[in-house]
This record gives C-alpha cells, structure tokens and sequence, in this order.
C-alpha cells in the first residue's frame, strides 16, 4: 500500500536551493536501512513475544521477565504503526507577499529559511526566521504519530537486543522502508556536519541568515532516512548536543511527524546530569516523555553478555593472566564490552556522581565509559594510591562493571596495597559489580596475597585473615550464578540520598 508515501518531506524538499541538497545528501553516518537478519527468519509473522519466545527455546537469548514486560510497549508501538498511515501533509501560504515569485531569489524555501532575498523582502514578510518559523507551523500532522519507546536500564539488560527485535519485525511497508536504526553519538554527529556543510554551502552563495536555515533543512532531511528512528545509546554528554536537542527533535516530532525509539543508560530525568547550562536542556526532557513511553529495565540489570561469553566458551573466565591474558583482557574489553577505543576516556567522578565542577572529593578513572557503564584501572591507580571506602563504593555505584589489570603478587611488604584491595572488592561485591581482573601472574585468588605459616601464626594485622574473605569473594564473583545477578548500584545510590 503506497498511501502516505507523499508525504510532509516532499514539501520541504521541493524548496530545497540546489547548494543546500548538494551539502546534506553527501554521506555522512551509516544508518542500517532494511533487516539486519540478526536473527532466525523463522520468526517472521509472529508478534514480539512470539518471537522473543522463539529465541529463548533456541537458546539465543535468556528468559527474563523484565524484558517480556518491555517488550509490551514495543508490541503496543509496532500494532499502532501498522494501523497508521503516514499522513499528508498540505502546504498552505507562506506569510511574505513576495514568497511566489521563486524566479526573484525571494519566495520558495531558499528564502523563508534564509537562504536568498532581498532586504525589502525581509522587511515586508518579517525576519526570515519569523517566516521559517511561520511555514513549519503551517504544516498540519493529524493524527498525531503514535507515540514512541524509551527504554532505559543497566548495562547489558537486554535494550538493544529488544530494539533490534521490533526494528526487524517491521518488514510491511511503508515501514520497511521508512526506518531507521543508528549509534545516538552516530546521528548526532552526522546532525552536526550537515549542520556545517549546510552553512558552508550558505556562505558560498552569499546568502543571509544562514544560521536559521540549517536546523530546518537538516531535520527535513534526516526524515528523508526514515520517520521511525531507531536510536540506540540515547546519552547527553555534549554542551553543543544539550544545545540544540528541543529544537532538533521538535521538529523531527511535531513538523516532520517521526517516531522515536531509544535505548539509554539513563532515565529522561537523569539526561544531562550536572551539565553545563543544564536549565535550558530541561525542556527537551518534558518533550521526550510526551512523545515517547518510558520503560524502565533497571530491575533486569543483568549483564547477559559476560553470560553468554562464559557459557558459551568463548571467554574461559573473567580472570586473564600474564602476556597473553592482558591481550585477551583488551580483546573483550575493547571489542566486546566497549565496542571501539573512541567511547573510552578518563573520568574525574565527584563525590555527588557528577562529572564537572569542583568536589572536595574526586575519583580519578584512567579509562571509563558512563553510557556502557564500565571502568578500567590497573593496580596501582585503584589501590597504591591513596583512595579509600567511599571511593570504591563510589565506582561501585556508577560502574556495573569494573576491570582492575596488572596486579601483582602482594605480600606482607605491600599491607596497604593488600588493605585497598579488600576494600575495593568489598565495595564491588556490595552493589553485584561485574569484576574483571588481570594478575601478573597468579592463576588464582589465593595466590595474589602470598603469606607463610610463619607470618600468619605471628601475624597482628587483620587483612591476614580477611584476605581469606576476600578469595571467597573473588571465586564468586567469577562465577555464572554471581553475573546473574542484578547490579544493584544505582539502588544503592538513591538510598544513600534518602
């Protein structure tokens, strides 16, 4: 069925001056168009459950009821996408009296969003962002688009997995070919530099007010890829992202009638958390709840892909040793866990969980990632320095998985390193951090703390004998009943606030 194929972007296209189409149609970010085929074709005519259920008899995923009821809002998103037609969307006259006559440079899209015309022109119809403004509004979307999903939970919950189930089982058109699914930092990256190739292209023609004409024409075109938008890793870092979200999204929303569909390591509230000029970011939060259903997967934090590493051999166990064991140790992390070096970087974590502004207290992390909530450290920065408790239970309750490399063979010489390091796994064990560690040599826990009869027949010191817990601990943590469980972090963290 071809109904609504003609749609609100034909509109905004047809006026597109010929530089500005130029600058926005070069590639930029890979969106996947289309399935992926990531899953059995044998699902094919079933609603999510049913295929959901499919991949669990299959042993392609685990069973766990959270995600059953995420999967709820999906089907309820994908049944109303199927009973939606695309709608048309009438353009009725712009605001200028000039705005007809395209042959003068000064009517047509080029000059209502400042790309062309003349300064009488300007004067007679009002700014030309005051026309820009007065045609997006004149574009009429009825009925409203079903609304959107907002998933957000723990690392390695099951988000993505989810999304890339709805995203392939939407093979009826127009809907198979009017999504897309992609990165968030991807798509806000390819906003940004078609923001700029569009200016660039503006200044080039020698054009005025270019500015209030490149937001308008990128969202036009970024719809052109497809109204259901699939974004994965939903996470607000970046003043220059924080800037120009509201502006962006309302008019993928309201004028060019997408849906959206994100994954997240953060509610909408917690968007943005400590952010510079965070006030004007606020109502872009207000906005994302009206157009989306949030659905909270924080009670399945359950990292399922160090599971399935484990269960099905492909790691033999979260614990590396030696040469060999820290190039295997950097295969998974970067490969498996992060996904590319480019999403790690160090991390100055205040005592409040914000990362900018001054602290009394702040926790320095060589390579951290918030969005897929891993930190790495070696030895001597998380244990010969001078950190304590409250710093490991800190990172414990923003990490859901933590890496420690190069430790080494401790002793009786090293009792403090040996004390922050019972801390440390005191303070992970605590919240159900996932631990990942790499020794220099031990190949297990009993021999990274090495103390003779002698020493413990005469010993004074507590971690003698607490060290004994702490191995306890360690083969727990190891094991694949320990990552079942639900990091509990975030939980921890609000009751510390009550």
């Amino acid at each position: 069925d071809s109904i609504g194929l003609v749609n609100q972007r034909s509109v905004a296209t047809t006026f597109h001056s010929s530089s500005l189409v130029t600058a926005l149609s070069e590639p930029l970010g890979r969106r996947q168009k289309g399935n992926s085929r990531a899953f059995s074709n044998s699902t094919h005519g079933k609603d999510l459950l049913g295929r959901y259920e499919h991949l669990v008899d299959t042993n392609q995923v685990h069973a766990d009821e959270h995600q059953k009821e995420a999967l709820q809002a999906l089907e309820r998103l994908r049944k109303e996408l199927l009973d939606y037609e695309l709608p048309l969307v009438k353009q009725k006259s712009p605001p200028s009296s000039h705005s007809n006559n395209s042959s003068s440079g000064g009517g047509g899209f080029s000059s209502w969003f400042g790309f062309g015309g003349s300064a009488s022109d300007s004067n007679a119809g009002g700014s030309m962002a005051q026309q820009a403004q007065a045609v997006v509004s004149n574009l009429s979307l009825s009925p409203r688009p079903p609304r959107g999903v907002y998933m957000h939970g723990g690392v390695g919950s099951g988000k993505t997995m989810l999304m890339n189930l709805f995203f392939e089982s939407l093979t009826q058109e127009p809907w198979a070919s009017e999504k897309q699914k992609i990165h968030y930092h991807k798509f806000m990256a390819t906003i940004h530099q078609q923001m700029h190739r569009a200016r660039q292209a503006g200044s080039r023609d020698q054009r005025q007010n270019v500015s209030d004409a490149v937001l308008p024409a990128v969202i036009a075109e970024t719809a052109k890829q497809g109204r259901l938008i699939c974004l994965d890793e939903f996470q607000v870092t970046d003043v220059a992202d924080a800037l120009i979200l509201q502006r962006l999204f309302t008019g993928l929303w309201e004028q060019e009638g997408c849906i959206v569909v994100a994954t997240s390591n953060r509610a909408p509230v917690d968007l943005y958390l400590g952010g510079l000029q965070r006030d004007r970011f606020l109502p872009f939060i207000d906005l994302l709840k009206d157009y989306c259903q949030e659905v909270s997967m924080w009670d399945s934090a359950v990292d399922y892909r160090l599971i399935q590493k484990v269960e099905s051999g492909q790691v033999a166990s979260l614990w590396f040793v030696g040469n060999a064991g820290i190039q295997e140790l950097d295969d998974l992390f970067y490969q498996e866990l992060v996904g590319a070096r480019s999403k790690i970087q160090p991390l100055a974590l205040n005592a409040d969980g914000s990362t900018s502004g001054v602290s009394k207290r702040t926790v320095k992390i060589p390579q951290a990632s918030l969005d897929r909530g891993i930190a790495r450290f070696s030895f001597e920065d998380v244990c010969q320095k001078a950190m304590g408790a409250s710093d490991y239970l800190l990172i414990g309750h923003h990490f859901s998985t933590v890496v420690v490399d190069q430790i080494p063979t401790l002793s009786m010489n090293e009792l403090n390193w040996v004390r922050r390091f019972i801390l440390l796994v005191d303070a992970l064990y605590e919240s159900n951090v996932k631990l990942i560690l790499h020794t220099k040599e031990a190949t297990e826990a009993s021999q990274i703390f090495v103390v003779s009869d002698k020493e413990k027949e005469f010993a004074a010191h507590d971690e003698v004998f607490a060290f004994d817990r702490t191995v306890s601990r360690l083969q727990e943590m190891t094991s694949g009943a320990y990552l079942r469980k639900k990091w509990t972090g975030r939980e921890d963290k609000k009751k510390q606030k009550k």
